[in-house]
């Protein structure tokens, strides 16, 4: 599915099947989730991509082929997949934080063709072993819906057994998983989102509370007696960032891992160093967290939630349906 113009229609096209570079592996996509980037490249927003182009980052299938310098994957093997370019080189690649790569060169379906698609070439370093055990569009929003959250909450947040976390955007399709993750790591988990089915999601995926942000001050009050919540994992951003900032106790942590809603937003400073707050960035997974969310999956401990599958000629319905705010958990095209 082609997009030709910015903001314009995608469109079938038949194009030849990429060819790997050296160190690149063309893989047969099984599976590609649609999320809110996605619409936000082919409206170029932040990030514009040089048209034509093919759109997609959440990706799962089977090894077609590989460069001459590859080594540990052959054709047939099924894999996951990251959607940073990293170098693999520099400092904060060895360090393991390649989400913050020196030499960032973009991501999979912005800075080269994506997964709405038959086949898509991508780096061999981007590949996760996917069990028999994890199906196709299960396997495809492990790194997105599901690593986004773990590096978030394990990496950034350092989120500890007994604390309190507040989700915002909880219903949606990286929220749900954080929830999961939040109480598998023994926290306490306020969800908060809009509309009475998201909110039941919420519940089911096993938070203490779900609510609409205008509950969220006084049912913190009283939830944590006064003190606070220990932890704020940001998806929504500027709209719920003032309430939930509010909210965190002495040494909480607010981590933000996205802003749909804004750019700007006003703080008090001095409630930064009177109360030990801190606010830090989180970006994606790197490949070694992903093969870490594969286990979790496997055994069964996180359940993706898939909320529906379709041809890959239904993008443009399916990425309707993230704007319209309807998807509860990912959606997946099937190529």
């Amino acid at each position: 599915m082609v997009l030709e113009e910015e903001g314009g229609p995608l469109v079938m096209r038949d194009v030849p099947i990429p060819l790997p570079g050296p160190t690149d592996a063309t893989v047969r996509v099984r599976a590609c989730a649609v999320d809110r980037f996605d619409i936000a490249i082919r409206r170029g927003i932040h990030e514009r991509a040089t048209l034509p182009h093919v759109l997609g980052h959440e990706i799962a299938g089977d090894v077609a082929a590989v460069g001459s310098d590859v080594t540990g994957w052959q054709p047939g093997d099924r894999v996951a997949t990251t959607l940073y370019l990293v170098c693999g080189e520099c400092r904060r690649c060895v360090e393991g934080r390649e989400t913050i790569c020196e030499s960032f060169g973009g991501h999979v379906g912005v800075a080269t063709w994506g997964g709405y698609a038959e086949y898509v070439t991508m780096p061999a370093r981007n590949l996760v072993a996917l069990p028999e055990s994890i199906p196709y569009p299960e396997g495809a929003i492990l790194a997105n819906a599901i690593g986004t959250p773990y590096h978030a909450l394990t990496a950034r947040m350092g989120l500890r057994a007994h604390e309190r976390l507040i989700v915002t955007g909880a219903g949606g399709g990286v929220g749900l998983h954080a929830v999961q993750l939040g109480k598998l790591l023994g926290a306490e988990v306020l969800g908060v989102d809009v509309g009475e089915a998201k909110l039941g999601a919420i519940r089911d995926m096993g938070a203490d509370h779900a609510l609409a942000l205008d509950d969220v001050t006084a049912v913190v009050a009283e939830w944590t007696h006064g003190t606070g919540v220990d932890g704020v994992l940001e998806l929504v951003g500027t709209a719920t960032m003032p309430t939930t900032f509010s909210a965190l106790a002495k040494g909480g942590r607010m981590v933000i891992v996205g802003s749909h809603t804004g750019t700007e937003w006003a703080i008090d400073t001095g409630a930064i160093y009177r109360r030990e707050l801190e606010i830090r960035g989180s970006r994606n997974v790197s490949v070694a967290e992903l093969a870490e969310v594969v286990k979790l999956v496997a055994a069964g401990t996180i359940r993706p939630i898939i909320a529906g599958t379709a041809p890959l000629d239904a993008a443009e319905e399916l990425q309707r349906h993230v704007t319209e705010g309807s998807v509860i958990g990912r959606e997946v095209l099937l190529p």
